[in-house]
This record gives structure tokens, C-alpha cells and sequence, in this order.
């Protein structure tokens, strides 16, 4: 089954203990079973293993992670030794039947600086038409916001766009803080779309990067650009870290992706 993977999915690295953001507090960590097999003859890690995950400690550490910023794991047993989900983070795979499109989740700020500042026209490799979601989002002879509006019509005013935001399982208490910013600021269609329009490689490569995580769904992918946008107008946020936030609060719940898979597919 051939994989496609975007251009700049080669040029990932992690960046470790320079992370302001580990990946390795802050969630469940999940063994798979390969992995269980493999540390079930190490008792210094499966004394660290409850009911197939990682006993977080009282921050909800990983037990492996160094005050460094470290994996003691690496450091000690060799990178092979990490399970799956250690591993592949920040990637997904869909699953297309007949092919696998490989991507880099936003929710790493490594990837995420990657991909949003990425100066080159989203590519798969290897190579094959993009969708028409895609080719209109990367039709640079329009501004990004008219591009948007190309996408998909979009008509609803600031309390439905959060609404929908706001209905979904939420996490961080900043997350909710910011959504209610957008309330009381309520940004207007020609701030927001001046703003998209001055940041135009962030917003072509976060629209872009929706379209190919969650399948031309389209109006997804309009009302969460719009969404960034009014997020950083109202809080002055850095717009890469609001996007960061945006895909760890959004894009990694099983209920949401339920809500988002549930939109029709333009």
C-alpha cells in the first residue's frame, strides 16, 4: 500500500529538551502490546507500567521523562525500546483503503513551526493531484482570504463560530479563557480578514493542513482559520502557539473527532 507523506515531513526532528511543550506530561500514555513484551523482562520499567500505561506522577509526568527535558528510557535502553505511541507522536495515519496519507499534528510545536512557516506550496510525496480543497487553497493568485471564502461559504456570526468550538470536551481552563476572549472582543470580518491576509503562508499551510488531516472538510477547516484568527486578534497571541493550542485542545479527543468526522465531506 503506497504512503504519501507531505514535503516537509522529512525535515521533522524533534527537538527534545528544547521543547517548551514536552509530549511527555499532560497525556495518557498508552502501551501497545508489542511494547508490553518487550519491557516485561525489565522490572525498572514495568514497575512504572499500571494496566497497559505509564504511572504518571503527581504533575502527570511520564516517570521517564529527566528534569532535563530527557527520556531516561533513551538514554538508558536505546530509542528502539520506546512503544508505539512514543514513537510516532506527533504523526497520524489515515487510513484511505486503497492508500495511507502520513502527517505531522500540529500539537508539537516543533511540527507545528514547521509546517506554519513552511514558504513552499503544500506537495505529497511521492507525488499526485491534490484534492480541490487543497488546489484552492494553494491558488496563490488570490489573498488568503478570498481563497477561504472559496473554500467553503461561511455565514456565521462570533457566538455560532464559538459555539461550536465551545460544544466540544475542552481541557485547559486557557483554552475556554481564550474562546470567551473572542466573545467580548468579537473581531469584525475586515480585522480578521486583514489579519489572515497579513499572515499568508500560516493561514494557507493551517487551512491546508486541516484539509489533509480531516478530509476536505471544509467548513472545518474555514471556521477554525477564522477561528485562529479572531483567537489572535482578541488575545494577542503568538499566532503559532495559538494555532499549537488549538490542535491539542480540538484535535486530540476522541470526542471531537467524532464531531468533526460527522460534517459532510465537500
Amino acid at each position: 500500500m503506497i504512503e504519501y507523506v507531505p514535503g516537509y515531513y522529512k525535515d521533522f526532528r524533534c527537538i527534545a529538551d528544547k521543547c517548551r511543550h514536552t509530549c511527555c506530561a499532560g497525556w495518557e500514555i498508552d502501551v501497545d502490546d508489542d511494547s508490553l513484551g518487550r519491557f516485561s523482562e525489565i522490572d525498572d520499567i514495568m514497575s512504572n507500567i499500571r494496566d497497559g500505561c505509564m504511572v504518571l506522577d503527581k504533575e502527570e509526568r511520564c516517570p521517564f521523562l529527566l528534569p532535563s527535558g530527557l527520556c531516561r528510557m533513551i538514554k538508558e535502553y536505546g530509542e528502539k525500546m520506546l512503544c508505539d505511541i512514543c514513537r510516532e507522536h506527533p504523526r497520524f495515519h489515515n487510513d484511505m483503503g486503497d492508500h495511507i496519507e502520513t502527517g505531522l499534528g500540529l500539537t508539537c510545536e516543533e511540527a507545528c513551526r514547521l509546517i506554519l512557516t513552511h514558504e513552499e506550496k503544500f506537495t505529497l510525496v511521492p507525488p499526485r493531484e491534490l484534492p480541490l480543497g487543497i488546489r484552492i487553497m494553494t491558488d496563490r493568485d488570490n489573498p488568503v482570504s478570498k481563497r477561504l471564502s472559496a473554500l467553503c461559504p461561511f455565514d456565521e456570526d462570533t457566538d455560532q463560530e464559538v459555539s461550536y468550538f465551545m460544544e466540544m470536551e475542552r481541557l485547559d481552563e486557557r483554552w475556554t479563557s481564550m474562546l470567551q476572549k473572542v466573545l467580548s472582543v468579537r473581531p469584525s470580518k475586515d480585522e480578521r480578514d486583514l489579519y489572515i491576509d497579513s499572515h499568508p503562508v500560516q493561514f494557507e499551510q493551517f487551512a491546508v493542513y486541516l484539509l489533509y488531516r480531516h478530509g476536505e472538510r471544509r467548513l472545518f477547516a474555514v471556521r477554525s482559520a477564522y477561528l485562529l484568527a479572531d483567537i489572535c486578534l482578541s488575545t494577542g497571541e503568538d499566532i503559532l502557539e495559538a494555532a499549537r493550542m488549538f490542535s491539542t485542545e480540538v484535535e486530540y479527543s476522541d470526542i471531537n473527532d467524532e464531531i468533526i468526522s460527522s460534517e459532510e465531506i465537500l
